[in-house]
C-alpha cells in the first residue's frame, strides 16, 4: 500500500492557492452551520458550559461535550481527566495520567479517537502490553484543544470502529480567531510521589488579513512532568506450584496454595510531551474555502522500574512453622530462605528495567469545501503516522556471596508486607551482583493512516426530508511491530567483568507507600542510574529481530445520510457500508529467518442509523436513536503465528481469520433545558454486542500436527451492556454553578465455555460532582469522580479494583485583563488503586500516585 502521499498534498495546495492570496478582495463570509444553534456571549466556566451545552442540544445524535471557550480555558489538565466528567465514560490511569476511556461498558480499544473528524494513528510504548487500537491519550496537551465531541449514538457519516463512543477531539482555526491574537503560558507543576518540580510552556499566535480571506495559526506546547509510581503487588495466581522449573515447597516437603511471588516497585519517570500545530485557511470566493491542517504530537517517558522480588520457585523454602492460612485455603504469610548456597538463583532480588520510549504521532490534512445555494461538496485528503522506539534493559542484581541474606518474610492479608532476612543488604549497592539476566533491545512499533473521502450535500426539500448527504473513504492502514535485541553476550560479559550496583549507583530510595502501606511493608532498596546504557551500548552484540509481525488494511466506506425536520422534530436516517480487506505477515517464530506466513481475510458490515429529537415543550427534548456498528479486531489478535507441539498434540495459531465485534444499539432520552446554562436530562441505552472475540482452545485438524488441541482467537462470546445516565447542571446567577451526573452499567460477557462474567473495566455505579464560582476577579472550581468496583487485569491476573475517587481543584485570578494567574491540584488526598483477589482472600496489588500540583501564569493580547 502507498503509505506517502505527500506529493498529492503539495498538488492539490498549489491548485488551491494558484491565485495571489493578497489580490484577492471578496470577504470571507462565515460559513453558517444547517442547524442554527443561539449565539454564545458569555466568557469563562460558564461560557465553556453554555457552550457545550448548546453543541448538546441542537445535536441530532445523542451527544456530549467538553469545551474550552476561550484559549487556554480547557477545564482539566489531561483530555482524559476532562472525559470522566462526562456521563457514561470511566478512564484508566496506569502511570498516574488517564491513558484509556471506558464509555458505556466497553474496553478502551473500543471506542475511537478523532481529531477534527479523522482517524489518528496512534502507537504504544509498554512492551507487555497488547497490540490494540486504543488512543494513548498521555500523548495530547490539553492546551492543543478547543473542545470535544463525545458521539454516544450511530450517525452514517462518522467513521465505523467504535462499539462505546467516538471522541472527536476539535482544534482552533484562524478564521476563528480574531486577528493577531497571541496567547503564552507558563507553568511550574509538583509531584508529591516524586518530590520534584517540572517546567511547562505553552504558545499560540493568529493571523488573518485585513479582508479576513487567509489566516494562519501556528502553536507549540512543551509539557514535563516526573511521575512517580509506587506500588505493591503479587504474581502468579494462588495455586499448587508444582511444575518443571516452577517448584514451591514448604519445609515438610508439601506444596501449599500459594502466589507465586511479591513485590515491592517504585516506578521513576522522567515525562516530556510536546504537541504542534499549523493551520492555513484561504477562502478564496464566497463559495470556495481551503483549510490545511499540520499536527505534531510527542511524548518522551525516559524511566526506571526497580521492583524488589521475592520469588518462592527461586531456590527458596517455606517454613511451615511460620506459614499462615486463611479461609480460602491460601497461605498469606511465613518465613521464606534460601534452600542452597550453590544455586545461581537468590529468593530476594533486584530486578531493574530501564526504558527510553519515543512515541511521536503526524496528522497532515487538506480539506477543500465547495458550497452553493442548493448544494455542497467537499474533499479530504490526509495522512497520519506514528512511530514508537523504545530502548530497554533489564537486569537482575542479588548476594550471591551469602544467599543467607537473601531470604523473607511475606504477609498478603491486606496491602503486601516483605520483610527482608537482612534489610541492610538491598540497601548495599555492593553486595548486589549481577547475575541471571542483562537485555538490551528496541521495541519498534508502527502505524500508517492514510484516507481519501469526498462528501456532498442536497438540499432535498421533499416532504419531511431538508438534505440528503453521501459520501465515500478509502482508508489505508499499517501496522508493524519488532523487537530489536543486542543483548547477545552481555550477561556473560558483565558477570566476568564482576558488575555490582555499585557500577551504576543511583543512591537508596526511602519512605516508599506511605499512603497504604503498613509496618512491614518493603519502603527502602538501591537503586542504580542510567549508566547502565553506556555499558550495554559499549558492549552489545548482534542484531537479532523477534517477534515481527505487520498488518495491512483497506477499508473502503460509503453512506448515505437524510436529514428530516418538522415543526416539533428533526432528525436523521442513514446507511454506511463498508468492506475491510486484512492482509496478516509474520512467520512461524517471529524472526525473519522463520517460514513465512501469510493470511487474508475480506468482510462487509451493513450499518444502518437513526437519529431522532422532538420537542416535547419549548424546554423539554426528547431523543431516540437506534444503530449498528462495529470494532475491528485487535493487530494482536489478527497476528500470524503458528506453534506447533506434535508430540503433546497441541499447537498456537494466529491469523486475521475473525470478524469484527458488532453491536446493535438504542438509547432513549428526556433533557430538559429550564435556562441557557441548566440541564436536567435522563438517558436510557442498550448494546447488544456479537462476535465478541475470545482466546480459545478446541480441536482441530491441523496441517503439520492432524487432530491437535488448537489455541487461536475466535468469535466465541456475546455481551449485553444496559444503562442509564442522570445529568444535572444549573447556573444559580450569582455565581455560582453546579454540575452532576450518575451513571448505573449492567454489563454481562456470556463466554465460549457459557460461563458469565463481568465486562473487565466497568463499574456498575460513577458519578461526578463540581460545583463552581466566578466574577469579575477570581474563578475557582472543585471536582469529585467516583466509581465503585470494577474487574481489572493487572500482571497477568484478573482482580477486583476497589471503588476509587478522586478529587481536584483549581483556583484563577484575573489579574489584569490580559494575565491569569492559575492554581491547580489533581488526585488532591493521593487516593490509590487497589486491587483484591476475592476468590483468594488476598490483596493483589497497590498502586499510589501521589498528588499533582501546578502554578502557572498566561497572558493573551
Amino acid at each position: 500500500m502507498n503509505k506517502k502521499i505527500t506529493s498529492y498534498l503539495s498538488l492539490c495546495i498549489l491548485s488551491a492557492l494558484h491565485g495571489s492570496v493578497v489580490a484577492s478582495e471578496e470577504g470571507a463570509d462565515q460559513i453558517v452551520s444547517e442547524k442554527q444553534m443561539e449565539t454564545i456571549e458569555i466568557k469563562g466556566i460558564r461560557g465553556s458550559l453554555v457552550k457545550a451545552l448548546n453543541t448538546k442540544r441542537f445535536s441530532d445524535s445523542v451527544i456530549d461535550s467538553i469545551s474550552a471557550e476561550d484559549i487556554g480555558d480547557f477545564p482539566d489538565k489531561n483530555i482524559g481527566d476532562a472525559l470522566q466528567r462526562i456521563p457514561g465514560v470511566t478512564v484508566s490511569r496506569s502511570y498516574g495520567e488517564v491513558d484509556g476511556v471506558t464509555i458505556r461498558g466497553t474496553a478502551p480499544q473500543h471506542s475511537m479517537l478523532l481529531l477534527n473528524g479523522q482517524n489518528v494513528a496512534s502507537v504504544g510504548w509498554f512492551d507487555n502490553d497488547p497490540f490494540r487500537r486504543s488512543f494513548n491519550f498521555e500523548m495530547v496537551s490539553a492546551e492543543q484543544v478547543a473542545g470535544l465531541d463525545v458521539y454516544k449514538s450511530v450517525e452514517s457519516h462518522n467513521n465505523e470502529g467504535a462499539l462505546g463512543g467516538t471522541i472527536d477531539l476539535k482544534t482552533r482555526k484562524p478564521f476563528d480567531l480574531e486577528a493577531n491574537t497571541f496567547f503564552g503560558s507558563v507553568e511550574n507543576s509538583y509531584s508529591e510521589t516524586a518530590d520534584e518540580w517540572s517546567p511547562s510552556y505553552s504558545g499560540l499566535y493568529s493571523f488573518k488579513n485585513e479582508n479576513e480571506n487567509f489566516g494562519v495559526l501556528i502553536a507549540h506546547s512543551s509539557e514535563e512532568q516526573s511521575v512517580v509510581r509506587e506500588s505493591l503487588s503479587t504474581f502468579g495466581n494462588s495455586g499448587v506450584w508444582n511444575f518443571p522449573g516452577v517448584m514451591v515447597q514448604d519445609s515438610n516437603g508439601e506444596f501449599p496454595v500459594v502466589p507465586l511471588g511479591f513485590a515491592s516497585i517504585i516506578f521513576d519517570e522522567k515525562r516530556k510531551r510536546e504537541s504542534s500545530q499549523l493551520t492555513f485557511q484561504y477562502q478564496v470566493n464566497d463559495n470556495f474555502d481551503v483549510a490545511l491542517d499540520y499536527n505534531r504530537f510527542a511524548l518522551k517517558n525516559t524511566h526506571t522500574n526497580t521492583a524488589l522480588f521475592g520469588f518462592l520457585h527461586h531456590n527458596a523454602v517455606i517454613d511451615a512453622d511460620t506459614m499462615r492460612v486463611n479461609n480460602n485455603g491460601v497461605t498469606t504469610g511465613g518465613t521464606v530462605s534460601a534452600v542452597s548456597q550453590d544455586s545461581g538463583l537468590v529468593p530476594l532480588f533486584n530486578n531493574t528495567l530501564l526504558r527510553k520510549p519515543e512515541m511521536i504521532s503526524d496528522v497532515i490534512n487538506l480539506t477543500l469545501n465547495y458550497e452553493s445555494d442548493d448544494w455542497s461538496i467537499q474533499g479530504v485528503i490526509g495522512q497520519s503516522e506514528a512511530e514508537s522506539r523504545g530502548l530497554q534493559s533489564s537486569t537482575w542484581w542479588g548476594n550471591q556471596t551469602d544467599k543467607s541474606t537473601t531470604g523473607f518474610k511475606f504477609d498478603v492479608d491486606g496491602p503486601l508486607e516483605l520483610i527482608p532476612t537482612d534489610p541492610d543488604m538491598l540497601t548495599d549497592h555492593s553486595q548486589q551482583s549481577l547475575y541471571q539476566e542483562f537485555s538490551y533491545l528496541n521495541n519498534v512499533r508502527d502505524n500508517d493512516i492514510n484516507y481519501y473521502q469526498i462528501d456532498g450535500s442536497y438540499n432535498l426539500e421533499k416532504g419531511i426530508f431538508t438534505t440528503v448527504e453521501a459520501g465515500i473513504k478509502l482508508q489505508e492502514q499499517y501496522f508493524g511491530a519488532s523487537q530489536h535485541y543486542f543483548d547477545d553476550g552481555l550477561l556473560a560479559q558483565g558477570m566476568v567483568d564482576g558488575l555490582t550496583m555499585a557500577d551504576f549507583n543511583g543512591g537508596v530510595v526511602t519512605g516508599l507507600h506511605g499512603k497504604e502501606g503498613r509496618a512491614g511493608t518493603l519502603s527502602s532498596f538501591a537503586v542504580i542510574n542510567e549508566g547502565l546504557w553506556d555499558y550495554a551500548k559499549q558492549h552489545k552484540g548482534e542484531l537479532q529481530i523477534r517477534n515481527q509481525f505487520s498488518i495491512d488494511e483497506e477499508i473502503t466506506s460509503a453512506y448515505i445520510k437524510g436529514n428530516f425536520s418538522g415543526e416539533y422534530f428533526r432528525g436523521n436516517v442513514g446507511l454506511r457500508v463498508v468492506e475491510t480487506k486484512v492482509e496478516s505477515n509474520g512467520t512461524s517464530d517471529g524472526t525473519p529467518q522463520r517460514e513465512a506466513l501469510k493470511g487474508e481475510k475480506t468482510y462487509t458490515n451493513y450499518l444502518p442509523s437513526v437519529n431522532i429529537a422532538a420537542d416535547v415543550s419549548d424546554d423539554v427534548l426528547f431523543r431516540f436513536a437506534a444503530g449498528s456498528t462495529v470494532s475491528r479486531p485487535d493487530y494482536a489478535q489478527m497476528q500470524m503465528l503458528t506453534t506447533i507441539q506434535i508430540h503433546q498434540g497441541l499447537a498456537q495459531v494466529g491469523s486475521p481469520d475473525i470478524e469484527p465485534y458488532k453491536s446493535d444499539q438504542y438509547d432513549l432520552g428526556l433533557e430538559w433545558y429550564f435556562n441557557e446554562s441548566s440541564l436536567i436530562s435522563s438517558t436510557l441505552f442498550k448494546k447488544n454486542i456479537s462476535d465478541y472475540i475470545e482466546q480459545t482452545t478446541a480441536t482441530e485438524q491441523l496441517e503439520g500436527c492432524g487432530t491437535c488441541s488448537v489455541t487461536r482467537y475466535r468469535n466465541a462470546g456475546t455481551a449485553k451492556v444496559s444503562g442509564i445516565e442522570l445529568q444535572y447542571q444549573q447556573n444559580f446567577e450569582n455565581g455560582f454553578g453546579l454540575q452532576a451526573n450518575y451513571t448505573y452499567t449492567d454489563s454481562e460477557l456470556v463466554r465460549a465455555n457459557g460461563e458469565l462474567a463481568p465486562m473487565e473495566g466497568v463499574s456498575e455505579n460513577s458519578f461526578n460532582l463540581a460545583g463552581y464560582y466566578e466574577n469579575d476577579m477570581f474563578s475557582a472550581r472543585i471536582a469529585y469522580n467516583a466509581r465503585d468496583e470494577f474487574e481489572q487485569s493487572y500482571n497477568g491476573i484478573t482482580g477486583m479494583a476497589d471503588s476509587f475517587s478522586q478529587v481536584d481543584a483549581s483556583i484563577v485570578w484575573h489579574a489584569m485583563n490580559n494575565l491569569d494567574i492559575s492554581i491547580e491540584a489533581v488526585n488532591l488526598f493521593n487516593e490509590a488503586r487497589v486491587i483484591q483477589l476475592p476468590e483468594h482472600g488476598i490483596t493483589h496489588a497497590v498502586d499510589e500516585f501521589g498528588a499533582r500540583y501546578f502554578v502557572g501564569a498566561s497572558v493573551k493580547f
